[in-house]
């Protein structure tokens, strides 16, 4: 779970680094500080994944240590009962979590969370609500691609058959994320034969987290729904060797996010920030995501 979060978070660090809202020409005299929130909660689980950092003008470049946000003030609030939880800072993973044994993240619960730091000398606050997914949320497994199957396998017809998910739905949750990793990625393992592209050894190694990583993303499901069908295409498929797939039932937040990150550029070259949900002196996304895992391997025919 952890490796999926910072994988997403690095495919859009740039973006909310230098996001402010202004022409790139007159950085100096637009650029405004402020926090960088990547911040995760999982219903059933303490609270470990939040990550603070600062933005910066695009004409500089700072070191990495010094726009992780150390000395912070966060907290997490569950609005249902009110009680406020302060997070410390762990300095081995560079992240914000809850280090007492009385706080567990529920199922369809409103949580805000609360920032104040400083960028450039500036005391910013910044604050967000997140409303977990419902409890219900899981893999059917015995629907699922699982186990061992031949790259490209086909059907009785003689047709290429795609890998099969099957989900129980999260009641009233419509975005279900999916990350497929795999676990054995390296130059030796990459299907060299495969139907989509020719791809060279230099380019394997050179793009290969690219090849191991892969998303899709699933929008649109109906809410109101009990189970849902999809397929994994084999271009998500680059590598023989074992697989980790993990879908998520994500919140509202990280939706809306998701539809608008990339989007961050005008015609005119003027910058905007991605939808985000957060109130106050912030950039970036607070969400809450249930998760659910399989594993699978793609042999040689």
């Amino acid at each position: 779970m952890k490796k999926l979060i910072n994988t997403i978070f690095y495919l859009m660090v740039f973006i909310f680094l230098t996001s402010c809202g202004n022409s790139v020409v007159e950085l100096e005299d637009t650029f405004e500080p402020k926090l960088v929130i990547q911040a995760f909660i999982f219903p059933g689980s303490k609270v470990s994944q939040i990550q603070v950092t600062r933005n910066f003008p695009l004409n500089r470049y700072p070191k990495p240590s010094d726009m992780i946000v150390k000395d912070a003030i966060v907290t997490i609030t569950d609005l249902l009962t009110k009680k406020e939880y302060q997070m410390s800072f762990n300095q081995k993973e560079l992240k914000y979590e809850y280090s007492g044994n009385d706080f567990i993240i529920e199922y369809d619960r409103e949580y805000q969370l609360k920032v104040v730091g400083t960028n450039l000398g500036k005391s910013l606050t910044v604050t967000a609500i997140t409303k977990t997914p419902k409890k219900g949320f899981s893999i059917i497994k015995e629907k699922t691609v699982s186990g061992n199957i031949f790259y490209r396998q086909k059907d009785e017809n003689g047709d290429v058959k795609n890998l099969p998910l099957v989900f129980k739905l999260s009641l009233g949750t419509s975005f279900y994320p999916i990350s497929i990793v795999a676990l054995d990625a390296k130059e030796e393992n990459f299907i060299y034969d495969n139907a989509y592209r020719e791809v060279k050894k230099d380019d394997v190694i050179k793009d290969l987290d690219n090849y191991k990583y892969r998303q899709r993303l699933v929008f649109n499901v109906n809410p109101l729904g009990e189970f849902y069908e999809y397929e994994i295409p084999w271009t998500s498929i680059w590598f023989y060797g074992n697989y980790r797939m993990i879908v998520y039932a994500a919140d509202e937040n990280y939706r809306l996010f998701s539809l608008s990150y990339k989007n961050v550029q005008e015609f005119d070259g003027n910058f905007h920030e991605p939808k985000v949900t957060l109130q106050g002196d912030g950039i970036g996304v607070f969400a809450s995501m249930i998760a659910d895992t399989v594993y699978f391997k793609v042999n040689k025919k």
